[in-house]
């Protein structure tokens, strides 16, 4: 602060006025406590866990059981870089994104109950700012702690499992549809929260989607080019270097983009008429 002057004038502009603060808010929430590394540890050790178990202790047991896979395959070594790699992508990005949906369901939700909201809002802040804040500030940790951490690991594993290192740019693609179907749900879960006052429609949309949209897409199987339903599968293909047909793979990406869109904007619309 200058020695002549006992107030700065923020500079902001007038439609995001309060953002910076309000950023500031979101980010010491992930990074300026222990919360940033009780989740490094729980993805890592948990997503890293899982990559272990499928890379080398299945393979052994399916040898010896006779399993005809592992000779298909190519060996215990490649059976088990392949179950490795499909589980990472396939059931990791399944878990993280349950893992948004749990953790980002009270972001704004626990705020209006207890009042924190109608507070904030009650300052110079711009109510689109308070909206924005909440993704911008979550994006980051959700990338690096849920999705970056962990594959770290699970390329250290799959590579030390196969005996050389992966293909990185097929595994950096696979991640990338991984990050994509991620922000597809911290989005929706940010509109759910706008939308309603309680948790429990939260997560019965959010998880249901998750957890049933295979059925879904059984029934009706267009849903697969218009959501990320079936992303997480196209992830662990596009991982592994196999062909997959391009409108499997850009139709649904380009789809998830647009919903994030739509979800921010529908969200940014409502926050602005809600009522504390």
């Amino acid at each position: 602060m200058p020695a002549d002057a006992t107030l700065v004038r923020a500079r902001e502009r007038e439609s995001l006025r309060g953002f910076a603060n309000l950023l500031r808010k979101e980010t010491s929430a992930w990074w300026g406590a222990r919360r940033w590394q009780v989740n490094a540890a729980l993805w890592t050790a948990g997503l890293g866990g899982l990559v272990a178990l499928m890379a080398f202790v299945l393979p052994a047991l399916a040898e010896a059981t006779g399993d005809p896979n592992v000779i298909a395959a190519g060996g215990p070594a490649a059976f088990g870089a392949q179950m490795g790699l499909a589980v990472f992508f396939e059931l990791g990005a399944l878990a993280v994104a349950i893992g948004v949906v749990v953790l980002r369901q009270d972001a704004i939700v626990d705020e209006k109950q207890s009042g924190v909201a109608e507070w904030l809002l009650s300052k110079p802040v711009a109510r689109r700012s308070y909206i924005l804040a909440k993704w911008v500030g979550a994006l980051p940790a959700v990338l690096a702690l849920m999705i970056g951490l962990p594959a770290v690991a699970a390329y250290a594993l799959l590579s030390a499992r196969s005996g050389a290192l992966l293909a990185a740019p097929a595994f950096l693609a696979g991640l990338g549809i991984v990050a994509i179907h991620t922000l597809f749900y911290l989005s929706l879960t940010l509109m759910l929260g706008v939308l309603f006052s309680s948790r429990a429609p939260i997560l019965g949309i959010a998880l249901g989607l998750a957890l049933g949209g295979n059925l879904l897409t059984s029934l009706l199987q267009p849903l697969l080019y218009i959501t990320p339903i079936g992303m997480a599968k196209v992830a662990a293909l596009v991982a592994a270097g196999q062909p997959v047909p391009p409108d499997m793979v850009w139709l649904p990406l380009a789809a998830s983009v647009v919903w994030c869109a739509v979800f921010i904007a529908i969200a940014l619309s409502r926050f602005e008429y809600t009522e504390f």
